[in-house]
């Protein structure tokens, strides 16, 4: 089955149609996460004709893969352009960069927070899963990378683990904070920086 988009539009009603589909899916997930996901219903939730929809997209995980690429499209280049930046030669200067690094994260959570849902639904297909996973390892390659630039002195493996932990406790904090509605997410934003600023202070051999 393939979950590819059936052709891309290329003319301004086409472009708005696939928008529309595009909004109703995101509602959709958002409202009734990915169990009431179906092409019935997106086409309705967008008032189109189901045939309208598979002029675009074969299937609902074409749908959320277009969803998803968006998501992922937008954080990617946060840690590619922390990577390119010379490395840190004492730890107030890491501290600096890394705290704008985590906001910049975690501002793009917020910003897009009614993708969110679209994370869950990556789980309901293998073929998701798979893309899912691969933007993970480029993120986290890419954590490592910086890092072992940070300190050079540090194991890859152990540099290697802590890219892990700032995506997953960053992801896990940012969408638990705004799933739930909480009243404070900024106060979650510095936790988190202190959290990881408080681990990398103990693996990272930066003077003062």
């Amino acid at each position: 089955m393939t979950i590819e988009p059936r052709k891309r539009p290329k003319q301004d009603r086409s472009l708005i149609m696939v928008q529309r589909i595009l909004d109703a899916a995101r509602n959709l997930l958002s409202n009734d996460s990915v169990h009431g996901l179906t092409t019935t219903a997106i086409a309705e939730r967008a008032g189109l004709s189901v045939g309208s929809l598979y002029q675009y997209f074969p299937n609902k995980e074409a749908i959320v893969l277009e969803l998803a690429r968006r998501w992922l499209a937008a954080f990617r280049p946060i840690p590619l352009e922390y990577a390119d930046k010379d490395a840190p030669r004492y730890w107030s200067e890491f501290s600096r960069d890394f705290r704008a690094f985590t906001r910049a994260i975690a501002a793009l959570y917020k910003e897009n927070q009614d993708l969110l849902a679209t994370i869950e639904a990556l789980q309901s297909h293998p073929e998701l899963r798979r893309i899912a996973d691969e933007h993970d390892r480029t993120i986290i390659d890419t954590h490592t990378k910086w890092l072992l630039k940070v300190s050079p002195a540090i194991e890859a493996s152990t540099a290697r683990r802590l890219g892990i932990l700032l995506l997953e406790t960053g992801h896990i904090c940012f969408a638990e904070a705004l799933t739930r509605g909480h009243s404070s997410y900024e106060l979650v934003v510095e936790d988190v920086i202190i959290m990881h600023e408080a681990l990398l202070r103990t693996r990272l051999k930066l003077p003062d």
